[in-house]
């Protein structure tokens, strides 16, 4: 029977949220060891795929249990978190051999001190399992793909969906290549190709922006036997590291690439300034815009404060247009981490009316916002999501306080949380249908979950750690030249990018 380490070191990483991950974090979201990696959790995320590896074997296996450490996105883990991650990853390889490993991993997690979080536990994991031992390793579709990351892992499968809908299946597809391995003994080729150019993401989900017919031909790519991936990574746009930028990876076993790279890439370089909109509306504009629709909900990207890319989640910027507007019938249904109104509003109890200083204490761009509020319900907050950015996921946002605030509910949150999906507001006792106008706090991604019935979908910014005005943001540590911020007229200009063994050439010279 063969012995398969499985295990996940999740959390995707904004460098610009001051509010550091700790282990505190982890723990909300189940920080586990051992048996309970399967036990608890083999039905969650891409574990869920990965466990349809005896399945694709047709023979059971032994599953040895790494460890499951995930939270939601946030700031960079505080300092020694990263070392203790790695060790409870490494330690259980070390102390038995196994005859492969699986790893589910996001790739644009930083550390404060050290930016390559995913490139250093696949280096520790590689480490203890030795050259020979088959390891495979998920990545989100926004990872920022490392020459640590490439050299360690013999295959790297990343989502080919966003909205990010296909957790589980790629978990099932790092199993079939990871079978295939066992199977062949023969490491694939790979081919990973670097981009200098970041974008904020706008017009770029795979189901309909313009580059839908890219991501077929990917997808058409990988079917073909020869081949174990095929991944473009768009990487995420707040994540301040070195060797920032877009990577298009290649794994097989054929003489050539499925695809050419330098093409993809070019292809990819022509569409550097698209954007599906021309500039995002104000705060003031958006109700306003809001209002003028017809039907109800009218579904809103926050995408300043979209806890879904990693924001504190308690900026008062659309909040404070919103109570300042005039909405009418409906009214409006935002959230807002804020550990102390909660607190205030379940000392009050339900029922209570209480003068709250709401939000702005984490997010850096906008001020403590001073309200008189009702109490409509106090508790908790937890819910599985199963949608973009969650398979079966269990999310726990700890205790919650419903208040309304003239004609807007404000659903008060202890921790963060997805920002994305209705099932928050459902789980605080709303129905968002109701409204004319719900915030998300998610940039692209809820779409998946609001289109069906919304009558409307908009997009808002002001500034905020989720800023899709990247150039208004402070980059310190990426590697230069990269677009937007220079004048590169072509990729060929940034020395640094280009086949990324080529760039491990210059990163260790």
């Amino acid at each position: 029977m063969k012995r398969i380490a499985i295990g996940q070191v999740r959390q995707e990483t904004n460098s610009f949220n001051p509010v550091l991950t700790e282990r505190s974090h982890f723990d909300d979201y189940g920080l586990v060891r051992g048996d309970a990696v399967v036990e608890r959790y083999g039905d969650v995320g891409e574990l869920s795929g990965f466990t349809e590896l005896p399945r694709i074997l047709g023979a059971p296996v032994e599953w040895v249990g790494l460890c499951r450490a995930v939270t939601w996105s946030g700031g960079p883990l505080a300092p020694g978190l990263l070392a203790e991650l790695i060790e409870m990853t490494a330690a259980p390889l070390r102390a038995g051999s196994v005859d492969g490993v699986l790893i589910s991993l996001h790739g644009a997690q930083s550390a404060v001190d050290d930016p390559d979080v995913s490139g250093r536990v696949l280096e520790a994991v590689r480490a203890a399992v030795g050259p020979a031992t088959p390891l495979v390793a998920t990545l989100d579709l926004h990872a920022n793909l490392t020459p640590l990351m490439v050299r360690s892992a013999d295959v790297l499968i990343g989502y080919h969906t966003f909205p990010h809908v296909d957790e589980d299946a790629t978990g099932a597809r790092a199993a079939a290549a990871l079978a295939r391995l066992l199977d062949t003994r023969k490491r694939p080729a790979v081919n990973a190709w670097k981009l200098p150019m970041v974008h904020n993401g706008d017009g770029r989900s795979t189901d309909r922006g313009i580059q839908r017919d890219l991501w077929r031909r990917i997808v058409a790519a990988e079917a073909a036997d020869d081949v174990a991936s095929v991944g473009l990574y768009p990487v995420q746009p707040w994540l301040d590291a070195p060797y920032l930028g877009w990577t298009f990876y290649q794994a097989y076993w054929s003489a050539e690439p499925p695809l050419d790279p330098r093409s993809v890439a070019q292809e990819c370089w022509a569409t550097r300034a698209y954007s599906e909109a021309e500039r995002f509306m104000t705060p003031d504009e958006l109700v306003a815009a809001a209002r003028a629709i017809d039907g109800r909900p009218v579904a809103v990207s926050e995408y300043h404060d979209a806890t879904n890319s990693g924001a504190p989640g308690d900026s008062t910027r659309m909040l404070a247009a919103l109570l300042a507007g005039r909405i009418g019938e409906g009214g409006a249904l935002a959230f807002c981490v804020d550990p102390k109104s909660v607190d205030r509003c379940a000392q009050a109890g339900s029922g209570a009316a209480v003068d709250l200083t709401v939000g702005g204490a984490r997010d850096p761009y906008s001020e403590p916002l001073a309200v008189s509020a009702r109490v409509e319900r106090v508790g908790t907050l937890a819910y599985r999501l199963t949608g973009h950015g969650g398979h079966n996921f269990p999310v726990d946002m700890g205790r919650m306080a419903r208040v309304r605030i003239g004609e807007v509910t404000v659903v008060l949150v202890e921790k963060t949380g997805p920002g994305s999906s209705p099932l928050l507001y459902e789980a605080a006792g709303v129905d968002p249908r109701r409204f004319k106008i719900v915030l998300a706090k998610s940039p692209e991604g809820f779409r998946n979950d609001y289109e069906p019935f919304a009558a409307a979908i908009l997009y808002c910014a002001a500034p905020g750690c989720a800023s899709p005005y990247l150039e208004r943001l402070r980059f310190t540590r990426t590697t230069r030249p990269l677009y937007p911020w220079d004048g590169l007229t072509a990729p060929e200009e940034a020395g640094w990018a280009g086949p990324m063994d080529r760039q491990a050439a210059l990163i260790e010279g």
